[in-house]
């Protein structure tokens, strides 16, 4: 049995999935705002310190014996870029009350928990600093370690190359420099900014009653509806390929391909989705098939999109003598999919693998809170009535991926790789 039911309370939409599949409870608590380069380092910051400590746990210690005594109850934070937007998600999982013996009400304490990690930060003070400097420095070492690896650096040099000046260059998670240069005084203020400004969204997925609604409405109230229209980058062209090339001392050169996609019509989207499983977003793909396995052109290979924005990225570790050669072979993958070079069965066998993976994803709380999360943002940026993901994903034919492939435009190539910088 499971069932959806959405309200708007205090001007924060709060949505119930009931389920009765789990033992446990999660509930998760989004803020959506427009990114901007100056503000993701600084959320990114300010959702790490407001799980460590709060105004009634004055300490981590104290924190998390109280989620241990809770049953194991755990807090996370995160962020993450979506569409043209940076959230901060909090969420918390904890083992329903009902399936407990002792007489306790743990919603009620989740929800107090909830309240004081979101309004601590109002109370910072110079009493505070410490903590700060030493959140920090964590964050500071994290983004250096980041940065250490080679293909998370490619990726990110990729990006900055590609978006030189627009902010889908910025990642979700922030910037050492910017980081280096932020005060108590900036976290506070994008704490303040968040609780006001930002578009509030708050999910729970399990076996809750409707009871769960006067318990979140609790945790925060907006004077007036916060809601920002749930939109993509507007579609760019491709006036010439970009190639840039960086030398580090690596064995395995990291050879990363950038595309645009033309998007023209809304069946566009789900046909990207079809594609990149196809093309190298999956083991049975053409660029693992073919390059990895066949060709042994790549010790590691994969494609990712962005499907809201059309962004296309393919990603590699390649021998330095076969740069070129692998570049050949992936542009040579996709005028294979535009020239059809592939079984109408192969594009079913993609669907079906597609639709156990998202049918694997709602045997998962969590799972059931993101893909809610998502129809929750589609209801508010389309007034017309929408086919289901399913019946989307169903609709897709060969053809609609050859056309979906006919629109994606290679803009960028960065090369990471070993030796000297004499062949820029």
């Amino acid at each position: 049995m499971q069932g959806v039911d959405k309200r708007v309370i205090n001007n924060v939409p709060i949505v119930k999935i009931y389920t009765e599949k789990f033992k446990t409870v999660v509930v998760s608590v989004y803020f959506r705002t427009p990114l901007t380069g100056g503000s993701v380092t600084v959320r990114s910051l300010l959702s790490r310190m407001m799980i460590k400590q709060t105004e009634k746990f004055t300490s981590n210690a104290v924190l998390l014996e109280y989620l241990a005594e809770h049953y194991g109850a755990h807090l996370t934070s995160n962020v993450v870029k979506k569409g043209s937007d940076h959230i901060v998600k909090f969420s918390i999982e904890f083992v329903n009350d009902k399936f407990i013996m002792e007489d306790i009400d743990m919603l009620n304490d989740i929800t107090e928990l909830l309240k004081d990690v979101l309004h601590t930060p109002f109370n910072y003070d110079d009493s505070d600093e410490a903590f700060f400097e030493r959140e920090k420095r964590l964050m500071t070492n994290r983004l250096k370690s980041m940065r250490d690896n080679h293909s998370q650096r490619a990726f990110e040099m990729l990006l900055e190359t590609m978006f030189e000046t627009e902010d889908y260059r910025h990642l979700s998670f922030g910037d050492l420099d910017d980081l280096e240069r932020l005060t108590l005084d900036d976290v506070k203020d994008a704490h303040r900014s968040m609780m006001t400004e930002d578009e509030m969204s708050i999910l729970v997925a399990g076996k809750v009653e409707d009871k769960v609604f006067d318990y979140l409405s609790r945790l925060h109230s907006h004077e007036e509806t916060k809601m920002y229209p749930y939109k993509g980058y507007p579609v760019r062209g491709v006036p010439e390929v970009k190639y840039k090339t960086a030398h580090e001392r690596i064995e395995q050169a990291k050879v990363n391909l950038g595309f645009r996609v033309q998007y023209s019509e809304p069946g566009d989207v789900m046909a990207l989705n079809v594609f990149n499983q196809l093309f190298g977003g999956s083991a049975a793909s053409l660029l693992f098939t073919n390059i990895r396995e066949k060709m042994s052109l790549a010790y590691s290979i994969h494609s990712q999109v962005d499907i809201k924005n059309g962004y296309l990225f393919v990603l590699a570790g390649v021998d330095n003598g076969n740069i070129q050669v692998f570049e050949d072979a992936v542009k040579r993958e996709l005028k294979r999919v535009t020239d059809g070079d592939f079984e109408a069965s192969f594009v079913e066998e993609i669907k079906r693998n597609m639709l156990s993976s998202r049918k694997e994803s709602m045997d998962k709380p969590r799972g059931l809170i993101s893909l809610n999360y998502n129809t929750l943002l589609k209801e508010q940026s389309v007034t017309a009535p929408v086919k289901s993901w399913t019946e989307q994903l169903e609709a897709i034919t060969k053809e609609d991926v050859i056309r979906i492939a006919e629109k994606i435009k290679l803009d960028t190539v960065f090369t990471l790789k070993g030796g000297i910088d004499n062949d820029q």
